[in-house]
């Protein structure tokens, strides 16, 4: 299998493209994941509520109304940038 250039190349690709899941593919160690995330929901929750429920509740809900409003631009681009694109689109 590996006598065939094509495959070769595809190889080489696939190396310089993702080296993760060629390493995957290869037999290598499985890449490694953060587990930081459940300390940082642990934190951010106090640290929202906290505040969120010494305001009164319509100051509460500007605020949640104008970051989402605010963030759903980002967010979008986010979303976008993270989909995988479609294999009929030109490059």
């Amino acid at each position: 299998m590996d006598d065939d250039p094509v495959l070769r190349s595809l190889g080489a690709d696939l190396e310089r493209d993702d080296p993760a899941l060629a390493a995957l593919l290869c037999g290598g160690p499985a890449p490694r994941r953060s587990h930081a995330w459940p300390l940082v929901v642990l934190v951010l929750i106090p640290a929202l509520l906290i505040p969120a429920l010494l305001l009164p509740a319509r100051v509460t809900l500007g605020l949640v109304a104008v970051v989402l409003i605010l963030s759903s631009p980002v967010l979008v681009a986010w979303l976008c940038a993270g989909s995988p694109a479609h294999p009929d689109a030109p490059a």
